[in-house]
């Protein structure tokens, strides 16, 4: 596995990745359209933004992108292709993004995580902190958890 930063022409495929990732969720196509926006990874973002790839044989297998426009360091997306869920993907790009939010100064990542992704969050190290309402069709007590993970967690 190679983790490399993204490149700007590369947008539309890591927004299609987020999609199909969110989408392997079983969420409704009315949800997804409704989260098409927060999917959607623009050139502007890739460009300004601390955005890495991880690829596996060539192929995309998933991608982070942080935020850190507040002064705070927060996963603005973090996602893994479906076909590679379950093969260190996702610890190899959290531990890169940790390495990334601690060169920057930081000791801490911000998570609004998915509430299906908690579960992988806090088995490398992260910590619920809160949670938002994020009613969804079929669930209106659903709530997205809000983690923060240390640098020093993995």
């Amino acid at each position: 596995m190679k983790i490399r930063g993204a490149k700007v022409e590369e947008y539309e495929l890591l927004s299609s990745i987020a999609l199909k990732s969110k989408a392997h969720w079983g969420y409704s196509s009315q949800d997804l359209a409704r989260w098409e926006q927060d999917l959607t990874v623009t050139a502007a973002s890739v460009a300004k933004q601390p955005t890495f790839i991880a690829q596996i044989d060539g192929d995309v297998a998933g991608f982070f992108q942080l935020s850190i426009a507040s002064g705070v360091p927060e996963l603005e997306h973090f996602w893994v292709r479906p076909g590679f869920m379950g093969e260190g993907v996702g610890r190899a790009l959290l531990g890169h993004a940790l390495r990334e939010v601690a060169n920057r100064g930081y000791d801490e990542l911000f998570i609004d995580a998915d509430p299906n992704a908690e579960d992988f969050y806090v088995a490398c190290g992260a910590e619920r902190v809160a949670v938002k309402a994020a009613p969804i069709i079929g669930q209106i007590q659903r709530v997205r958890p809000q983690l923060v993970l240390s640098v020093n967690a993995s």
